[in-house]
């Protein structure tokens, strides 16, 4: 059975039960920020969540799918803030500013999350990965329409979307390596400046010139 299987699996089983799920789940991620998802054995999750191991498995059908779960988790919060901003009525500027500046506050709220999405992306499954790039793939889908409607609006000039978005998320992706680099004071200040950094260093690039009359 694939990991995809499993998921949907899973799924099924725990429909009615989201808050304990959500519970073995945070739990999970603090394990595996500690000890590393390979190290990490399911009786420590259920320690950390204070549930029986078979409990668990009433929710998860395997680790695996419970480390699915995290970046699946992480990816539907990208996703509901991007659809927030859509329908904000910022401009393309603000949207872009916006979307990073709610980004970089969600992450700060939990450096073990960051570091197991860092660090557990590398997981070798096959079925994880097919998971993982369609999600990176809703992303770039998602950026790439941002870009596209700002040169619509003549706020972007004539570029390959697909690039900038990629660009885009790798920008993201390398500050956010930047909490497993530096000390906590240090981590703060960058979160806080990198917004408006970034949309900066990328509106410099991406702007539509005004021409002159």
């Amino acid at each position: 059975m694939n990991t995809h299987s499993l998921l949907k699996r899973g799924k099924m089983a725990r429909q009615n039960k989201p808050d304990k799920e959500e519970l073995i789940r945070k739990a999970a991620i603090h394990a595996f920020a500690r000890y590393g998802f390979h190290h990490t054995q399911v009786e420590e999750i259920a320690r950390r969540a204070r549930v029986a191991v078979g409990t668990i498995y009433n929710y998860f059908t395997s680790k695996e799918e419970i480390l699915l779960s995290i970046f699946e988790a992480d990816f539907k919060e990208r996703i509901r803030s991007y659809q927030r901003l859509r329908k904000s009525g910022l401009s393309i500027p603000e949207q872009i500013r916006t979307l990073l500046t709610e980004h970089f506050s969600l992450k700060a709220k939990s450096v073990d999350l960051v570091q197991v999405l860092l660090r557990e992306r590398l997981y070798p499954g096959k079925e994880f990965k097919e998971r993982l790039l369609e999600f990176y793939q809703e992303m770039l889908k998602r950026i790439e329409e941002l870009i596209n409607e700002g040169v619509e609006q003549g706020w972007v000039r004539p570029c390959n979307p697909r690039i900038i978005a990629l660009a885009l998320l790798g920008v993201v992706e390398s500050v956010n390596t930047c909490v497993m680099l530096y000390p906590p004071q240090k981590v703060e200040q960058i979160r806080k400046e990198a917004p408006v950094e970034l949309v900066d260093f990328l509106w410099n690039g991406l702007k539509k010139e005004e021409t002159s009359a």
